[in-house]
């Protein structure tokens, strides 16, 4: 799935099937539903579900959550927007894609 693929099914009524629980989540957050956004973040462990959660946390104004979630995925707090963090995401998760795809 291309960035712009992902971006035409936030029109859609539920997210993709074959998306990464962090794309489910970012797809979620877009259509407004932080709650489903939160859970699907929150059933993985990877690093980039971690991110996400800091993003939502972040997003909600709950700063001392998105600061411990930043820390636990490693990555320095985003200064930015939460628009520009949430494509950030989902360019990096697109990245990741490429990069796995290589490798099988």
């Amino acid at each position: 799935m291309s960035y712009e693929h992902f971006l035409d099914s936030l029109t859609d009524a539920e997210p993709p099937d074959d998306v990464e629980l962090a794309l489910r989540a970012l797809w979620y957050d877009a259509n407004g539903r932080a709650d489903s956004a939160m859970r699907a973040a929150a059933s993985a462990s990877d690093h980039t579900c971690k991110r996400v959660r800091a993003y939502l946390h972040r997003k909600a104004g709950d700063a001392e959550q998105a600061t411990l979630w930043y820390y636990r995925c490693g990555a320095a707090p985003w200064t930015g927007s939460t628009q520009s963090e949430w494509e950030d995401i989902v360019h990096t998760v697109m990245a990741d894609r490429v990069v796995a795809s290589a490798y099988r």
